[in-house]
C-alpha cells in the first residue's frame, strides 16, 4: 500500500505540471468585472497546509473569488499529521482545518475527502463514513480511480455511489483518466471516461461533477462527445480546471467552445486545479480573461492563447457561482451570509439538483380559525405532499426554499395534537420526509365571560 501510494505521488506532481502564480493585483483588474461584483466559487483546488489558507483567501479578495473548495486527499493536509498525510490526516480536518477556517476565515474555504483508488486497496473510506462525512461538514466526495483501474472494478464503487446520492453528497472533481498516459487512453475517447458513464448511468441519483472538462472540453471533436453525455446523463457537471492550458490548437474553435459554454452553461463550474493554492492573483485574473472577455490571453496556467469567450453575465453565473449553489448546500449558506442573494431560479434552470431536505415548522391554531402551516425545503420539488391524521393534501413549494400548506385545508381538524408527515420529491426522484414529530396543535376556542 505504501508503495503504492508513494508511485501515485511521484505520476500526481508529473502530471499535473502546475505553475506558480506570482502575487500581483495588476491594472487588469479593470477591465473586467470588479471583485464584488458577481461570487466566484473555485471547484477544484489542493491545499495540503493551514498556512495556505490565509494566502489563498487574500489572493481571492485580489482576483475577484469568494470560495475555494480544497480536495483534501491523501497526499495533503500534511500539517495534521507531520508530513505522513494519510487518511488519519483527512479524518482530522473536522476538529482542526475547519474549525480553523470558520474562527479565522469566515468560511471562504471547504474542505472535500480525497481519494486515490489503488486496485488491490479500493477506496480508503467506507461506506458508512460518507454519511459522517456530511455531519462533519464535508462538501462532497473526491475520487480519482488512479492507474490502469477503471470506475466499474472499483470495489463496492456501486455501494459508494448509492450512499453518496442518498446523501446528497457530491462526487467533486471526480478525475477519470488522463488522455495520452502511459495507460493507453486516447484523447479524444478515453477507455477511462468511457467506462465511468457507463457507472454514470447506473446512479442517476447520484451527482458527478468530473474534473478537467472530463477531458473533452479541450477539442471541437471532443466538445461534441460531451454534449451528448449532457444530452443523456442530467446528474454529470464537469469543471474547468487545468482545461484552457490543455486546449489543442489544431483541433479546437473558440466559437464552438463559446456556443458549448452558452447551451451547457447549467453543467459547467469554475474551478482552477491550483497547488498550495496561496498563489497570486494575476493568473486568476488571466483565466477571468478568457471566460470574461474577448481579449487574446493564455488562461491561468499560462496555456496556448486563443480569443477569450466573452461571455454574458447569465452563463457566467451559472459558471462562477449558481451551479456549485444548487448542487453544495454549504456553498449556498456561505453565499448567503456573505450577501449574496442566490435564488431559486436563474432563467429556465431550477434550483433542484439539492436532496429537497424538509422541516416543519410548529404550529398552533384555534379550532375554527387555522393557520397557514409551513417549512422550510432543500430544493425546488416536483411535488410535495402533506399528511395530517390521515387525510393527504398538496402543499405548495414557493421556489424560494419554503413551503406552505394554506390553513383553510385544515379548517376541519378538530382539537388535538398532530403528526404532520411533508414528503418532498425533486426532479431527479430524489425523496426526502420531515424527521418531526407532533408539529400540529388544534385548541378549542377559549370561553368568554364567566
Amino acid at each position: 500500500m505504501k508503495k503504492d501510494l508513494k508511485k501515485i505521488g511521484a505520476t500526481r506532481r508529473a502530471l499535473c505540471l502546475l505553475l506558480p502564480l506570482t502575487v500581483s493585483a495588476t491594472a487588469d483588474q479593470q477591465v473586467i468585472f470588479p471583485p464584488s461584483a458577481m461570487p466566484r466559487v473555485d471547484m477544484h483546488t489542493h491545499m495540503d497546509a493551514k498556512t495556505q489558507y490565509a494566502k489563498s483567501v487574500e489572493a481571492m479578495d485580489q482576483w475577484g473569488g469568494t470560495i475555494s473548495i480544497t480536495l483534501a486527499g491523501l497526499f495533503w493536509v500534511k500539517d495534521n499529521n507531520g508530513n505522513n498525510a494519510s487518511p488519519a490526516s483527512v479524518r482530522q480536518i473536522p476538529g482542526n482545518d475547519m474549525v480553523y477556517v470558520k474562527e479565522k476565515l469566515d468560511d471562504r474555504i471547504l474542505f472535500v475527502p480525497g481519494a486515490f483508488t489503488i486496485p488491490s486497496a479500493g477506496i480508503w473510506w467506507s461506506v458508512d463514513e460518507i454519511k459522517t462525512f456530511k455531519e462533519q461538514g464535508f462538501v462532497g466526495l473526491k475520487l480519482w480511480p488512479h492507474g490502469a483501474i477503471l470506475s466499474s472494478k472499483i470495489p463496492r464503487i456501486h455501494e459508494q455511489l448509492d450512499e453518496a446520492g442518498r446523501q446528497g453528497m457530491p462526487l467533486v472533481g471526480y478525475h477519470t483518466g488522463d488522455p495520452g498516459n502511459a495507460e493507453g487512453n486516447n484523447a479524444a475517447f478515453p477507455k477511462f471516461e468511457d467506462d465511468t458513464i457507463d457507472v454514470v448511468k447506473q446512479h442517476p441519483q447520484t451527482t458527478f461533477i468530473f474534473a478537467h472538462g472530463l477531458f473533452m472540453l479541450e477539442s471541437d471533436q471532443g466538445m461534441t462527445k460531451l454534449a451528448g453525455i449532457f444530452d443523456k446523463y442530467p446528474n454529470v457537471f464537469v469543471d474547468v480546471a487545468f482545461v484552457h492550458n490543455a486546449r489543442q490548437p489544431a483541433n479546437y474553435t473558440v466559437g464552438t467552445a463559446r456556443e458549448f459554454y452558452l447551451k451547457y452553461r447549467d453543467r459547467i463550474l469554475f474551478g482552477s486545479d491550483v497547488f498550495a493554492a496561496g498563489g497570486g492573483a494575476s493568473g486568476f485574473l488571466n483565466e477571468r480573461k478568457v471566460l470574461e472577455t474577448a481579449q487574446l490571453t493564455n488562461g491561468l496556467h499560462g496555456g496556448p492563447k486563443f480569443e477569450g469567450f466573452n461571455l454574458p453575465d447569465p452563463v457566467l453565473n451559472h459558471i462562477y457561482y449558481w451551479n456549485a449553489a444548487r448542487l453544495i448546500p454549504r456553498v449556498r449558506q456561505v453565499l448567503e451570509a456573505r450577501n449574496f442573494k442566490i435564488g431559486y431560479e436563474l432563467g429556465d434552470f431550477k434550483f433542484d439538483r439539492l436532496p429537497p431536505d424538509v422541516t416543519v415548522n410548529k404550529l398552533t391554531f384555534v379550532s375554527g380559525q387555522p393557520a397557514d402551516l409551513s417549512g422550510t425545503l432543500g430544493s425546488v420539488t416536483e411535488s410535495l405532499v402533506v399528511e395530517i391524521a390521515g387525510m393527504t393534501y398538496r402543499g405548495v413549494d414557493n421556489r424560494d426554499g419554503t413551503w406552505m400548506l394554506p390553513g383553510e385545508q385544515m379548517a376541519g381538524l378538530p382539537a388535538g395534537t398532530y403528526d404532520v408527515k411533508v414528503i418532498a420529491k425533486n426532479s431527479i426522484g430524489i425523496v426526502r420526509t420531515d424527521a418531526t414529530t407532533n408539529e400540529l396543535t388544534v385548541v378549542t376556542r377559549p370561553r368568554s365571560g364567566p
